[in-house]
């Protein structure tokens, strides 16, 4: 089956199992945590492309590491159903 236009042509392993989470009853937040340029946001587009579910996309990568009250805020957008 050849992917549409909108389908991506490689997905990492890691797609499968994070949408296997995020498809459980919700429990705990998940994030995507590694270094730059390897594929962090394109993993987190490709999960809301190809779930029904929704979800709050937030980057954390302005210059210094936000604190517990920025977290605090992206959780609560969440909660208070701000999501796309």
């Amino acid at each position: 089956m050849t992917p549409g236009p909108a389908e991506p042509r490689f997905r990492r392993p890691l797609f499968d199992l994070l949408r296997g989470r995020l498809e459980e009853p919700r429990r705990f937040i998940q994030v995507l945590a590694g270094p730059r340029q390897v594929g962090k946001s394109t993993l987190a587009r490709q999960l809301v492309a190809g779930t029904a579910l929704s979800s709050h996309y937030a980057s954390a990568d302005a210059p210094g590491l936000p604190g517990a009250e920025w977290v605090e805020q992206q959780w609560q957008t969440a909660l208070d159903g701000d999501l796309v």
